[in-house]
């Protein structure tokens, strides 16, 4: 509440040298004129106009940070997600090659199961005589 210091408007009044000023300077007189009438019609004692200083302060101090830190913010998060990557591919490797050594050997020893099966029943079929003998 130390900043909210609102201050009373003064009347808005129309410059007395309006008649001599150029085209654009009068144009830009009147509509001084016209938004100060506003701003004195919605809040005479000034209430607006230090709430509009108040948010503006509020938002620069927020800004200036935030635009100070917001790019080393993006570049750290953009190297961690390389960094990521990199660690991915990497330990990715070091499991596939593991992983796929073993399916190779798992694979081997199944084929020398089925090879020995066949072999035996192979053996068990000449061991019998077919005709009873």
């Amino acid at each position: 509440m130390k900043h909210w210091r609102p201050e009373p408007l003064p009347s808005p009044v129309v410059d007395q040298e309006l008649s001599h000023l150029t085209g654009i300077e009068r144009a830009a007189e009147v509509l001084r004129f016209m938004v100060s009438r506003l701003e004195y019609a919605l809040s005479p004692m000034g209430a607006l106009r230090e709430f509009a200083k108040m948010n503006i302060r509020l938002c620069i101090s927020i800004a200036i940070p935030v635009m100070m830190v917001a790019p080393l913010v993006t570049m750290a998060i953009t190297q961690c997600k390389a960094w990521v990557a990199l660690l991915t591919e990497t330990f990715s490797s070091f499991v596939l090659f593991p992983l796929s050594v073993v399916l190779s050997i798992l694979l081997v020893c199944g084929l020398i199961y089925i090879g020995r099966s066949l072999l035996e029943m192979r053996m068990r079929t000449q061991r019998r005589d077919p005709y009873g003998y």
